[in-house]
């Protein structure tokens, strides 16, 4: 039997006397990060790590999942190392993954790019000179990881669509309306947008949706973005809004919860559909549900939104679960296709301490958990337990951020283990929330779970 080598110090070096297939056993029961930690020890080990690609398989394919929500898995039939090489360049509106050398590449630059976040300092700052474009406040923003794009929307009504390679605008659109003499002042402003595929649609204070499809090859690639193809009045000022393949949801002011069928680019809106379909491939009104509105008071309605098949909530000063009232057993239909009578509403108004409905909640999905966080008017946040048929509105764990912020909560995100949060604070909050935990952005915080990545406790 091979005598154990051993280092310079005497150690001996068991992994490498080991066969391949059992020095990769052990290597892939290790987390990334102890992964790394072990190619750092000597070249002996670093070797190993790199020379086996699957061990970043696991890592990539979890956080190629959260991104993408589950909606584009990967085949199990394909070459999955192939693929997460192919597909990760696309999900950033950055160059920071393009040309990965390896799965070994792959996984180091992504940790390279989570170390910036727990230390709170960012990858890249870029300026976009939106005040060069914009004439008005900025109200809505988000990312198009195809085209590497940033698009934005102003109060005035103006889209304007960024390069993130050049930092230089590729094109801009005006959705104000024609003013008329005798019609009352409405602002235009562009209140909500969400981008799926190859489709845009642009939500507006002024009651109107427009739909934009991706540029096709007859643009110039540096110049493609976004053209307008169509736009439907909805009843009420648009909240939120989102796309769900060919299904449009969007939550208006009052608290009308619309869907419609705004069909694939190049393709007639779904002909399961049927009576509903219109000839012109024009957007098609599938259902509407009304949010009551509480006694005695008025509330701005569907702050925020999230679906999870067949469940809808909407967000205001509580939040609603729009829920088939029998579910298919084989959980077939989306809610859209069940009938205005076969749904029901549930209402969960938190733990309330007597605030005015100024104060608004707003949802997050966690999806790595199927949960959603939930920040209270009461300026915590809380965790909802998985989405099911039965009741969710009992919290699954205390209190996350118990008054974190002096004012409530205006948006959330989760990224790499953390939970992230602002409001409408001036300035943070005096002390960090729990110790070694880096603020991001001011009046931003981060929160790191101590022990398992993967979940928020």
């Amino acid at each position: 039997m091979a005598s154990i080598p051993e280092s310079r110090h005497g150690i001996r070096d068991f992994i490498s006397d080991l066969p391949p297939e059992l020095s990769r056993l052990i290597l892939s029961q290790l987390e990334i990060q102890d992964i790394f930690m072990c190619a750092a020890v000597c070249r002996a080990w670093r070797s190993h790590t790199r020379s086996n690609d699957s061990l970043y398989i696991p890592h990539l394919l979890r956080k190629y999942n959260n991104i993408t929500r589950g909606r584009d898995p990967i085949p199990p039939t394909v070459n999955i190392g192939q693929e997460l090489l192919h597909r990760f360049p696309h999900m950033s509106a950055s160059s920071y993954f393009c040309n990965p050398k390896s799965l070994w590449d792959l996984a180091l630059r992504d940790m390279h790019l989570q170390s910036s976040w727990e230390s709170g300092i960012p990858w890249r700052k870029a300026n976009l000179n939106a005040c060069m474009k914009h004439t008005d406040i900025i109200f809505s923003v988000l990312i198009d990881q195809v085209y590497s794009l940033v698009v934005s929307g102003d109060r005035s009504g103006g889209v304007v669509f960024w390069s993130t390679r050049t930092e230089e605008m590729i094109k801009e659109l005006n959705l104000a309306p024609e003013p008329a003499e005798d019609a009352p002042v409405i602002s235009p402003a562009i209140s909500a947008m969400a981008l799926t595929g190859d489709q845009l649609v642009i939500g507006t204070w002024h009651k109107i949706v427009h739909v934009a499809h991706r540029d096709g090859e007859d643009i110039p690639i540096e110049n493609r973005a976004f053209s307008l193809v169509s736009s439907f009045p909805v009843p009420s000022p648009v909240i939120s809004i989102l796309l769900e393949g060919a299904t449009c949801i969007v939550g208006c002011h009052r608290g009308e919860v619309l869907f419609y069928d705004i069909g694939v680019p190049g393709k007639s809106p779904n002909p399961t559909h049927g009576e509903n379909m219109n000839p012109d491939g024009k957007p098609n009104h599938l259902l509407t549900i009304q949010i009551p509105e509480p006694r005695n008071r008025q509330i701005r309605h569907n702050l925020s939104m999230h679906y999870r098949k067949p469940f809808l909530f909407t967000s205001s000063d509580l939040v609603s679960q729009l829920t088939p009232k029998r579910m298919d057993p084989d959980n077939k239909r989306d809610l859209w296709e069940y009938g205005e009578r076969e749904i029901t509403i549930k209402n969960c108004s938190g733990n309330l301490s007597g605030l005015g409905p100024d104060y608004l909640c707003m949802l997050r999905p966690l999806y790595t958990e199927g949960d959603l966080l939930v920040a209270w008017p009461d300026l915590s946040v809380y965790s909802l337990g998985n989405f099911n048929s039965g009741l969710v509105w009992s919290p699954k764990t205390k209190v996350l951020v118990e008054k974190a912020h002096w004012q409530s909560v205006r948006c959330m995100g989760t990224v790499d283990g953390f939970f992230l949060t602002g409001s409408f604070d001036h300035v943070r909050h005096p002390q960090p929330l729990y110790p070694n935990i880096p603020d991001i952005t001011l009046p931003d915080y981060a929160l790191k779970p101590k022990t398992d990545r993967a979940s928020i406790q």
